[in-house]
């Protein structure tokens, strides 16, 4: 099945170019997702700060974009396959790539260069892991083997054999322990230290495809082939969740921070939202054509992102269900503040991504500014409002928008989409307050 992934790169090049202007041409006018791509969108991960998202891809690269307005910031090119996974650092400032290849490459983000190459594993590199200090990693790759690294000096440590290929990786307790889960549906755990077995268990019977570990270490959820996705408590090797409700096979799985809930998604392209404890499905949508490869649940649980088979990636707000399109495409309406002087039009901008600025424009992911100032808020006619916004009892006026962006929307307005923007300098807040009162006509 994967006898084709290394083809000659120059040849496969040609080949992601075209699928990417296929999918240019194809796109939905209004929709303004996270593109750049030329091929499958294999994984995606948040920075530490929540400021921007990695992907790594069937095209050879992984990219970085800015969560808020979806523009793609830097290409990180050096593999000479497919990239299967891609992760910051705790640090933000470095990420970590591994590929089909059989490398991985440490990445400087101020430069978007390789600052060293990893080299050890005897076909593709599957997965990768970052220790929460920043100072190891580990990887698994179909050489059945995984392998940790000192990030330090790029040097092994230690390499573990397993019986079969490795298909994830993970660390816990703090990075002491590292977790691998293989084809043979098993998952394994191991002491950093000195790569020791600890234990292991048969989470699946037909392969263990995805694996994530709980922010707390403690739960282990897991996607098998055909088979239900499964909750486990990995030290006790206990099953307590099985789920099943997908139509094709369970391709991504992902836990809430607060671990109530969980995200699933299959080849159908479909991601379900369920509860962890009962099992119910809160919302299941159509996030791709093709398969969805990767899901997280991110800003406080607010905001899924997914990335699938049709080469970019989406951001869903989940109490909704709507697709959030930060930046939509602009075709011929009013954009002033390009053009304007005023200190606080630069700052209107991301703003405007998410805003039309008048009622007669086509909708955005946000409800239209006009006539804000002074206008109830959570009250624009045919808006599906958030809880949040539903409720609000105050007219918008520049205290109430300074407020906002002066606390972050997601403590002034908790459950808000909006995503999460800080204004601390209170000059630098009256400026874009009073160029959203100057460009909406608010006097």
């Amino acid at each position: 099945m994967f006898g084709f992934l290394f083809v000659k790169k120059r040849r496969l090049r040609a080949v992601v170019a075209a699928s990417a202007i296929v999918s240019i041409l194809s796109a939905l006018p209004a929709a303004a997702d996270m593109r750049g791509h030329g091929g499958l969108v294999r994984s995606l991960a948040m920075s530490p700060d929540g400021g921007r998202i990695i992907t790594a891809s069937f095209d050879y690269t992984a990219r970085v974009f800015d969560f808020v307005e979806h523009k793609e910031l830097g290409v990180l090119e050096g593999h000479e396959g497919p990239v299967n996974n891609a992760l910051f650092l705790p640090d933000g400032k470095r990420a970590l790539t591994a590929s089909a290849d059989g490398t991985l490459v440490l990445w400087n983000l101020n430069s978007f260069s390789p600052a060293a190459t990893l080299k050890g594993h005897e076909n593709r590199v599957q997965d990768v892991a970052v220790s929460p200090d920043g100072r190891i990693a580990v990887s698994g790759g179909w050489d059945a083997r995984a392998i940790l690294w000192d990030l330090q000096n790029g040097e092994q440590r230690l390499s573990v054999k397993l019986p079969v290929a490795v298909t994830g990786v993970a660390f816990a307790d703090g990075g002491e322990t590292f977790i691998t889960g293989s084809r043979d549906g098993m998952v394994r755990w191991w002491r950093v230290s000195d790569g020791a077995a600890l234990g292991k268990f048969q989470a699946h019977g037909l392969g263990l495809a995805h694996f994530k570990v709980s922010a707390d270490g403690t739960r282990l959820i897991t996607a098998g082939l055909n088979e239900p996705v499964r909750l486990w408590d990995w030290r006790r090797q206990e099953m307590i969740g099985e789920y099943q409700f997908f139509r094709g096979n369970p391709t991504a799985v992902a836990l809430a921070p607060d671990g109530t809930t969980a995200l699933a998604a299959d080849r159908s392209g479909t991601l379900y939202h369920f509860d962890l404890k009962s099992g119910r499905q809160l919302i299941s949508l159509p996030a791709h054509k093709g398969p969805v490869w990767s899901a997280a649940v991110v800003r406080d649980g607010i905001f899924a992102v997914t990335a699938g088979g049709d080469e970019v990636v989406r951001v869903w707000h989940l109490e909704t269900g709507e697709r959030v399109s930060f930046g939509a495409d602009d075709d011929g309406r009013p954009q002033p503040w390009l053009t304007s002087e005023h200190p606080g039009a630069r700052l209107f901008r991301k703003c405007a991504g998410c805003h039309a600025l008048t009622a007669s424009e086509p909708e955005r992911s946000g409800p239209h500014f006009e006539g804000i100032m002074g206008r109830q808020a959570g009250a624009v006619a045919g808006y599906r409002y958030s809880a949040a916004l539903g409720k609000a009892d105050y007219k918008w006026d520049a205290e109430h928008l300074k407020a906002l962006f002066r606390e972050g929307p997601d403590k002034y307005l908790p459950g808000t989409r909006m995503p999460v923007q800080r204004i601390t300098d209170e000059e630098t807040l009256d400026q874009l307050v009073d160029y959203i009162r100057l460009v909406t006509g608010g006097g």
